[in-house]
This record gives structure tokens, C-alpha cells and sequence, in this order.
């Protein structure tokens, strides 16, 4: 399963995915024009409860126990101006995006993969990880 699977990183994951030959559910707020319905999609916006509920229902129908997890969704939507400039909602919503989506989704998948004793987990983190960006959140 790859999260934020239909455009960038994680659009290139799933291709690498299935040119090998796995079954890749994408997840993604909407699906690519020129996807064709091969393999599962599953519509969520997973930055929200209620997105990251949605893929929990349908993993264990669709996919069973995952041979691996990737977390791409990410991104900053932060103004420039530094940390003065970001209200709680800019914080809120880089929590969501960055942290909490993918806590949402291993809290409610890893259980099963541990109970399998087999799979995988990558999170891809942000550029701001090695960089952060000074006028977006520290100047």
C-alpha cells in the first residue's frame, strides 16, 4: 500500500511496485486521470480521521495483511514569514499531513503485521527533514 500513491514519489513507487509485479493499493484524495483500475484505489484523505478510516475498512477485504507499507503523504502549506507568521491551523495542518497520518495508519495496520511476523514499513519524509525551509517555519 503506498499513501499519497498518484502523483510524485509516490506515484513512482507504485510504478516500481507493479513493473515488479505486487499488487499496489494507492491511496490518494483522488485518482490519476490515466490510471486504469487494475489494481485497488481507495479515494481518503488520509491527513483526517475520518480518511484514515476509511482505508483501515477496507485493507483487511481488499489486500488482507500487507507485505508493505509506504507513507508518502507529506508537504508543507506553510506562508513564508517564519514561525510568527503560522497560526494553529498551519501547525494543525502540518501535524495532520506530516505526523499524524501516518501514525493513523500504522496504529491501525501494524498489529496484523507484527502478528504476521512479515512486512515492511517505509515513511519518506520531507526535505524540511535534513533543511527546514527558514522562512517557513523558523525565521
Amino acid at each position: 500500500m503506498v499513501t499519497g500513491g498518484t502523483k510524485g514519489q509516490g506515484a513512482a513507487i507504485v510504478a516500481r511496485l507493479c513493473e515488479a509485479g505486487a499488487t499496489v493499493m494507492t491511496l490518494a484524495r483522488t485518482k490519476r486521470q490515466d490510471d486504469l483500475d487494475s489494481d485497488p484505489f481507495v479515494p481518503a484523505d488520509v491527513t483526517t480521521p475520518d480518511g484514515a478510516q476509511t482505508v483501515l475498512d477496507q485493507v483487511p477485504t481488499r489486500l488482507g495483511t500487507l507485505d508493505i507499507l509506504v507513507q508518502v503523504v507529506g508537504g508543507s502549506l506553510s506562508p513564508a514569514g517564519g514561525f510568527e507568521a503560522l497560526s494553529d491551523e498551519h501547525w494543525k495542518g502540518g501535524l495532520n499531513r506530516n505526523l499524524l497520518a501516518a501514525v493513523r495508519l500504522d496504529r491501525g495496520l501494524l498489529r496484523a503485521t507484527i502478528a504476521a511476523k512479515a512486512g515492511a514499513v517505509v515513511h519518506i519524509s520531507s526535505i524540511q527533514r535534513p533543511m527546514p525551509l527558514f522562512e517557513a517555519t523558523l525565521g
